[in-house]
């Protein structure tokens, strides 16, 4: 049976083996945090949770496994509600794969991100992810966009990770495509975490990071011989704290390379808390806007023209700042002196000196 409870905001424990208690996982979706013991001595540290409702979770032929478990959970947990769940798991679970697809461009898709797509009945498309062909790579699947843009939120996160865990409980493959990387700033560790708690089997499929992937497009490298040989990639989604910023200016005063993403918004705070700290005000900046889709726009400034120069910049951006940005401009403008000078600097032979 199945006991209808309200367990919103409430911590679930759910007893028995693992594949059954995974199965059962997904009804009380509502509840503050599921713990799962697969043994009775696991109720131990799970007591500590203080866990309102206990459910056994066993089969139905299952003669000895409903007593045991009872008389450990009224020794362990002495006032907590127990019930039981002995329906059998439901068939065939599918899988989900969550896929990286790249910058935008769809010929930066692996092949492993397309045969997922192939195979998936359902695909649960992301803003900055190429959906141009996504009807030819997943033929005759359910296509879903639960795209998030700067400030809206088409389908909450919570809403998303249910989703999967619902068609993949029903039978489905999920391709779940995001844009870049699912594990750089891309949630992918807590969709991996909300399925794997439902028993719902996971591969992820990485992609290529658009914090390497869009600055390349424009001939500007993350590391350089003799100019850069360390970068960082740099969450701009909120204003970076002073120790991060002094973190920063030491990293780019050292000769470091930053990549800034999701960082319009803050950006003139980022680079008043840069210069405060003393970085040098003629350190390049390059930002790099709508790459691979219209309106595309890549600009170059300084730290100390930035504020004036990108004043006008709009996500999706991302913003290099470092002596490699300069490699980016092309020969015969004002500036192709600087890129000269710095390539120069790296083909030269001998000892790899400091920038």
């Amino acid at each position: 049976m199945y006991l209808h409870l309200e367990t919103s905001g409430a911590v679930v424990l759910l007893a028995g083996d693992a594949e059954r208690t995974a199965r059962v996982a997904h009804k009380y979706k509502d509840a503050a945090s599921i713990i799962q013991c697969p043994t009775p001595q696991a109720l131990v540290p799970a007591a500590a949770l203080r866990p309102v409702l206990a459910v056994i979770c066993v089969a139905e032929n299952d003669q000895d496994a409903f007593p045991s478990w009872r008389t450990a959970l009224a020794k362990t947990l002495p006032g907590t509600l127990i019930t039981v769940d002995t329906e059998d798991p439901i068939g065939t679970v599918g899988t989900v794969f969550l896929i990286g697809a790249g910058p935008g461009l769809a010929g930066y898709m692996t092949v492993a991100a397309h045969r997922a797509l192939a195979s998936s009945d359902v695909v649960l498309i992301d803003h900055l992810a190429p959906v141009t062909d996504i009807e030819l790579w997943a033929p005759g699947a359910e296509i879903i966009d639960v795209g998030k843009v700067p400030g809206e939120h088409k389908v909450p996160q919570r809403q998303i990770d249910q989703m999967m865990v619902n068609y993949a409980l029903a039978g489905k493959n999920v391709a779940r495509v995001k844009g870049g990387d699912p594990y750089v700033f891309g949630r992918g560790t807590e969709e991996l975490y909300a399925c794997e708690r439902a028993g719902v089997p996971v591969e992820v499929i990485s992609g290529v990071t658009s914090s390497i992937a869009v600055p390349a497009s424009a001939g500007v490298p993350m590391t350089l011989r003799k100019v850069s040989h360390m970068f960082t990639v740099v969450s701009g989604h909120a204003e970076l704290t002073d120790a991060e910023l002094d973190l920063l200016a030491g990293f780019v005063t050292s000769g470091g390379t930053i990549s800034l993403l999701m960082g319009v918004r803050t950006l003139p705070h980022t680079v008043a808390g840069l210069l405060e700290r003393g970085v040098e005000a003629r350190t390049p900046v390059g930002t790099f806007e709508n790459v691979y889709r219209e309106g595309e726009r890549v600009r170059y400034s300084t730290l100390e023209r930035a504020a004036e120069d990108l004043a006008d910049l709009r996500p999706p951006a991302i913003t290099v700042i470092g002596r490699v940005v300069d490699a980016g401009y092309a020969s015969g403008t004002d500036e192709s002196a600087r890129r000269d000078a710095l390539l120069q600097l790296a083909l030269s032979e001998g000892r790899d000196a400091k920038a």
